[in-house]
């Protein structure tokens, strides 16, 4: 009779011991003498700690974890008329100009409500013109031939550094964005296309004493989930003033998808 209490007791005492640890085993062992009883444990509960510390995917969990990171692509069109200083814009066509980036983004979430990031960029200007060939305003034109189309391209990698801002700290998350951006172009040319009698030619000219390489300006955003109204504004130089006396638009407007959000 004894033994039988006893045995009842140590079972009470390991299911009480099962149900309020946190978190619970699934199963335990509870040796009587030379008998081993396995115990299943019908509940589990995890702390809010753990459960913090173990789930990463912001949408699953709804909270932004510590660190993170996304990859994002831009896509944007200029603004004619912001400009700090009285040089004369470039003529360009605005509903066809335009700017491509796609990036790589570190984030570090320190306080709830705040957020600073890194950024490895690849960004792509392609500003469409007419009328500066023939004038060898840019470039040197064709000595014969019907000119179709001019645009000033320039490739280039650079970095980024942002301050995030939520307004809701859980996902979807509002949040601003503020930051510095600073390029390097690979490649600076004035590519056109003209006729010759039936014949299609295009040129590509490059002059380092014209083009600038080095860019940087400001950035700003406002977005929710994966998606965010940026917009740019450049206070360097892409043209030596020297030699061309206009540059090309210094604001830029756009979308940015983060396809780490996305999917």
């Amino acid at each position: 009779m004894k033994r039988t209490f006893l045995t009842a007791s140590l079972l009470t005492v390991s299911a009480m011991l099962l149900i309020v640890q946190t978190p619970a085993s699934a199963q335990t062992d509870v040796e009587i003498g030379k008998t081993v009883i396995r115990i299943q444990s019908p509940i589990k509960i995890d702390s809010k700690e753990e459960k913090d510390c173990n789930d990463t995917p912001k949408r699953k969990y709804k909270m932004f974890p510590m660190t993170y990171s996304d990859v994002y692509f831009g896509f944007s069109f200029p603004v004619p008329g912001i400009n700090y200083e009285p040089t004369a814009q470039l003529p360009v066509h605005y509903g066809n100009s335009f700017e491509l980036q796609a990036a790589y983004r570190q984030w570090f979430r320190p306080a709830k409500h705040y957020a600073i990031g890194l950024s490895v960029q690849y960004t792509h200007y392609d500003f469409r013109t007419t009328g500066l060939l023939l004038p060898g305003t840019i470039a040197p034109g064709p000595v014969s031939g019907q000119i179709t189309r001019e645009i000033f391209k320039s490739d280039n990698l650079g970095l980024g550094i942002y301050n995030r801002i939520f307004i809701f700290a859980r996902w979807p998350g509002l949040h601003i964005d503020l930051g510095a951006w600073g390029d390097w172009a690979f490649s600076n040319q004035y590519k056109t296309k003209y006729m010759v009698a039936d014949s299609k030619e295009v040129d590509h000219y490059r002059d380092g004493a014209k083009f600038l390489p080095l860019q940087g300006g400001v950035y700003g955003a406002i977005g929710v989930g994966a998606f965010s109204v940026y917009c740019k504004y450049r206070f360097t130089n892409m043209f030596n003033h020297t030699y061309i006396a206009m540059e090309p638009p210094r604001m830029s407007i756009g979308l940015v998808v983060s396809l780490s959000d996305l999917f």
